[in-house]
């Protein structure tokens, strides 16, 4: 199912950054990746490694409230 399989890898990015396991990260980030937030925009993969994996020191991991799957979309609370 892949709604099922999507809730799945979201699941497990979360969970890589509150681990701060960025060799289970990699491979759920696709090589044509890009991140856009409200301080980046269209950042491609590297970047985003480089930015954004850092933050997973200041963290100690995600409490789910909903992880609902829409199509290849998956809302995160």
């Amino acid at each position: 199912m892949p709604s099922n399989n999507n809730v799945a890898t979201v699941r497990a990015v979360f969970e890589a950054y509150g681990t701060k396991d960025r060799s289970a990260l990699e491979p759920l980030i696709a090589a044509d990746f890009h991140f856009t937030s409200p301080l980046d925009n269209r950042i491609d993969r590297t970047v985003y490694f480089e930015r954004c994996w850092p933050n997973s020191e200041r963290l100690e991991g995600f409490d789910f409230i909903h992880l609902v799957p829409d199509g290849n979309r998956v809302f995160a609370t």
